[in-house]
């Protein structure tokens, strides 16, 4: 019985003892649980913390990066997007920091974060300044100074806060370890005192145990110490793999973050093609979000310019577990294509299970490349096309010499094979430039500015493979081909340029005619011989030499006769001048002479008379014998005039001088030269209005049959009556209008003006006779003067036979075709034509039958002592004589005694004009003469003119 009872109090007290060891083991399991769950929930907050942190640090270096790129690239559309990119990043990291922010704990934890973002504004506001800077103010240097001295300083800041916040957290992480160790050391010593706890109690049972009951006793306490021991293996396990487990987070965590930051999209799919996960750059290129993205077919994709059997063959290869790399044109969501590059990769998690295969695909947005590249290819072409097929020689050379060449190069130089002119530019040179350099020095200079500067123009001298050196123009132009600096160089050949520009400056300071310096030379060398006699205290003579009539061998004779001729006088004139004189043509007729070196004004005399017996002649043109003459005008320095245009003027004024006194002579200027000089520009300026103001009118002077003494016509005459000159004689005004275009206005008044005067006569019932109107050349060669003419007559009424117009031998005879063509045109209106001054000009007898002219007026200088001079007797009894035998009329001119009437009634002469029968008369008294005509000549008093 009593060892029943020890038994049963050994029983009970094992009972015990095991329950208090198991309470232990349940105590001990429970508290290392709390422990796991307690350093598991520390580590994964902290954990999430840390890994947003580093996210964000990822984000801030990638737009470290974008912003170093911005100030890298020059397309503006690429800036664009880097910064669209920047700006999508810096949402992401303030996403992360406000999620951060949100599972903050402490309040040192938040400080270490409050301190990021105040670091995080001065970075973000300098590195948008330097942007700004960049891209919308276009100042790079400025940009530059924010990045250096505002931007990198704030970023070192704010780098350094997150790694104080990181630190922080990785603190935190090894706090909780330590702190888990700490509650780990406390579970083992609380195991350690309850198993001290059972193993007192045990003894106390073992001493009133039996010593049957010892050994099972120490065999329990071994078993304890074995669960102990199986304790501490499970505690070492759990923290080994705890710690496994925080490393492979760790790398799954940054796996993932790389997969998504990859620039490159990257597609993962299953192995029916589901898609099972993107990142965010595939987004950014398709424009599909992950949500459209997920659970569908990589054929969402699909352009369509792709065949079936592209797609077959890549499906394929995939299947077949093998890689696939090529180029697909996809479509975005909004519709528009882009080429990407793909590589597909077969992923399979155990090995021979194809149905857990994925297939990796990463793309990358090639369509900018592709462009780019056929953009090159196309420039290539076009260059190869330019660089060919180019005028102009082409090379492509670098500093030692040529590297290739085009076929006008070829040509340009006279080589056959391009590796003939693989040369240094010097090769292909004369040995020295114009300007004395040496050519390969000259041309090492070139190339080196070009390749500095980007491009070098200049002209250089070239010599072809035969030896013969020309001009030309040669750009340098500095490029880039396969990374190797060259130079383009294009040579052109620009002697028909040199010869032009020649001949430019030839005519700008030149005669093209006569090949004397023109007007701008000869004043440049008179204004260099004057500077010279001031300093020499010298002379200087300027001649002005214009040939008499040759405005009348031009008519005549035709201007390229007249061309041959003032060609023959330059030729005399440059012979006649001394080596230091110029020789120069100015005008039409017209030559200056400047003489240098003068001590008198007698040497410019003794110039003059040798000049004039050099030009005064015998010409011989074309098989005519032209006798030519000419005035000369004479100024000198200093004594008429300091400057060129005052000597050029007074000389001019003194040649106008020799001119009206009779021409075939020269003259000093002098004051009463110049005196003439302002009243014939006086009058031509007061002749420019005498029309308007009505100062002009016509006198009428009767012409009268010689037999019956009848009047048979009237010549009218033009008279000018100045308001404060009076009135001034025709041979004053008349050659001032031919010159300056006024006589064509003038003309048109007179024969208006004598036609409805005539016309006006008729009407009022006096004897119907004809009216005699001078046509002066310019007139008669005007266009449109016959319809002129018989404008006139139709608008006064006047009958075409009662108008006679008189013309000049030398209107005749210039330009004899369209002279024949007028004549017809007038002789068709019914009009008589009448030659003035006969015998004074180039007569010629064919002309008198070819214009069929109906009337000779002798001129008065014949008349005039026609009685006492044979010559004059013989030949104006010989013009009446030919006339006649022409059946041709003849009128006198300028007679004015009865001994001059004597001999043209005694030659038959029909018809007289002069003071001797009637001086000219006002409108008014012709009217009373044409009243009381009496059938007789009557004698008037003498010593007038016609």
């Amino acid at each position: 019985m009593k060892r029943k009872r020890m038994g049963l109090r050994l029983g009970v007290a094992f009972a015990v003892l095991i329950a208090i060891l198991v309470g232990i083991g349940q105590l001990g399991l429970r508290r290392m649980h709390e422990i796991n769950d307690i350093l598991s929930d520390i580590t994964g907050r902290r954990s999430d913390k840390l890994q947003l942190a580093r996210e964000a640090l990822t984000f801030s270096n990638r737009n470290s990066r974008i912003t170093m790129e911005i100030f890298l690239v020059q397309d503006r559309a690429q800036t664009e997007m880097l910064l669209a990119e920047r700006s999508e990043n810096t949402k992401k990291i303030s996403g992360f920091v406000a999620e951060i922010a949100s599972r903050c704990e402490s309040e040192e934890e938040k400080q270490l974060l409050l301190a990021v973002e105040g670091t995080r504004r001065p970075y973000i506001d300098s590195y948008l300044r330097a942007i700004h800077l960049l891209v919308d103010e276009g100042e790079h240097d400025a940009a530059v100074r924010v990045m250096v001295n505002e931007t990198l300083p704030a970023l070192f800041k704010y780098h350094t806060a997150w790694d104080e916040f990181v630190d922080y957290q990785k603190n935190q992480l090894d706090i909780a370890a330590k702190q888990a160790e700490v509650d780990y050391a406390k579970s083992r010593r609380l195991a350690s005192l309850l198993i001290a706890l059972a193993v007192a109690i045990a003894l106390a049972i073992a001493l009133f145990a039996t010593r049957e009951t010892a050994r099972e006793i120490a065999a329990r306490i071994d078993a304890q110490n074995e669960v102990t021991k199986l304790n501490a293996a499970l505690e070492e396990k759990v923290t080994q793999r705890t710690r496994e487990l925080n490393e492979a987070n760790k790398h799954l965590n940054l796996q993932s973050a790389a997969l998504e930051a990859a620039a490159n999209a990257i597609v993962i799919t299953d192995s029916k093609g589901a898609i099972v996960w993107v990142n965010h750059a595939f987004t950014t290129m398709t424009g599909y979000n992950k949500e459209e993205a997920l659970g569908n077919n990589p054929r969402l994709l699909k352009s369509g310019e792709q065949p079936r059997g592209y797609y077959a063959k890549l499906w394929s290869t995939i299947s077949s577990g093998k890689v696939w790399q090529g180029e697909i044109v996809n479509k975005r969501k909004d519709g528009t294509t882009y080429t990407e590059q793909m590589t597909i990769t077969p992923v399979t998690r155990r090995f021979g299970d194809t149905t857990d295969t994925h297939f990796i695909a990463i793309k990358q947005d090639v369509t900018e490349r592709k462009r780019s590249e056929e953009m090159l290819q196309n420039s290539e072409n076009k260059y190869r096309v330019l660089f060919e097929d180019s005028a102009d020689a082409n090379w492509l050379m670098d500093e030692k010499g040529f590297l290739d060449c085009n076929a006008a190069a070829l040509q340009m130089f006279g080589y056959s094979a391009r590796a003939e002119l693989m040369l240094h530019p010097a090769d292909i040179s004369p040995v020295n430039q114009p300007d004395g350099t040496p050519s390969r020095v000259a041309a090492d200079q070139k190339i080196a500015s070009a390749f500095l500067n980007g491009k070098e123009r200049f002209e250089w001298m070239h010599q072809r493979k035969n030896g013969i050196a020309f001009p030309a123009e040669v750009c340098l132009t500095a490029l880039t081909l396969s990374w190797q600096r060259m130079l383009l160089a294009t040579v052109r050949d620009i002697t028909d340029r040199k010869v032009a520009e020649e001949r430019i400056q030839f005519l700008a300071y030149s005669d093209a005619l006569t090949g004397l310096p023109n007007r701008r030379l000869l004043q440049d060398r008179l204004t260099q011989a004057l500077a010279s006699a001031r300093r020499q205290k010298g002379r200087v003579a300027l001649l002005f030499l214009d040939l008499d009539r040759f405005k009348n061998i031009n008519d005549s004779l035709g201007h390229s006769v007249g061309d041959l001729l003032l060609q023959e006088v330059a030729r005399r004139l440059t012979k006649w001048g001394r080596e230091q004189d110029t020789v120069a043509r100015v005008g039409g007729d017209e030559f200056l002479i400047v003489l240098t070196g003068l001590k008198d004004v007698t040497d410019a005399a003794v110039a003059a008379e040798r000049l004039m017996g050099a030009m005064i002649g015998e010409y011989s043109i074309q098989g005519h014998a032209l006798n030519l003459t000419g005035s000369l005008g004479i100024s000198i320095f200093p004594e008429h005039g300091a400057d060129t245009e005052t000597l050029i003027k007074n000389a001019d004024t003194a040649m106008y001088s020799v001119k009206e006194s009779g021409r075939n002579g020269f003259r000093f200027f002098t004051e009463d030269v110049n005196a003439q000089a302002v009243e014939r520009l006086t009058l031509e300026n007061s002749l420019q209005h005498a029309l308007d103001k009505e100062e002009l009118f016509l006198v009428y002077q009767p012409q009268a049959d010689i037999a019956t003494g009848k009047i048979i016509g009237l010549e009218a005459l033009l008279r000018w009556q100045h308001p404060e000159l009076g009135l001034v004689p025709p041979d004053k005004f008349i050659r001032i209008a031919e010159n300056c275009g006024l006589i064509v206005p003038i003309g048109e008044w007179v024969l208006r003006t004598a036609c409805s005067q005539a016309r006006k006569w008729q009407e009022e019932g006096l004897p119907p006779v004809r009216v005699a109107i001078n046509v002066s050349a310019v007139q008669f060669r005007r266009q449109g003067f016959p319809e002129q003419v018989r404008r006139v007559l139709h608008e006064t009424g006047l009958g075409p036979q009662y108008l006679e117009l008189e013309l000049t031998e030398s209107v005749l005879l210039a330009n004899a075709e369209v002279t024949l063509s007028v004549i017809q045109a007038l002789k068709a209106m019914g009009l008589t034509l009448a030659i003035d001054d006969f015998g004074t000009g180039y007569s010629s007898f064919s002309y008198l039958k070819q214009f069929r002219v109906s009337r000779l007026k002798i001129d008065r200088s014949f008349i005039r002592d026609v009685a006492a001079n044979p010559d004059d007797s013989a030949i104006t009894a010989a013009i009446i004589s030919m006339a006649k035998s022409l059946h041709l009329e003849v009128i006198a001119e300028g007679v004015e005694n009865e001994a001059q009437m004597s001999f043209l009634r005694a030659h038959q002469c029909d018809e007289i004009q002069g003071y001797y029968f009637c001086k000219p008369l006002t409108v008014d008294k012709v009217a009373d003469k044409l009243r009381g005509e009496t059938p007789h000549v009557r004698a008037h008093a003498s010593g007038g003119q016609s």
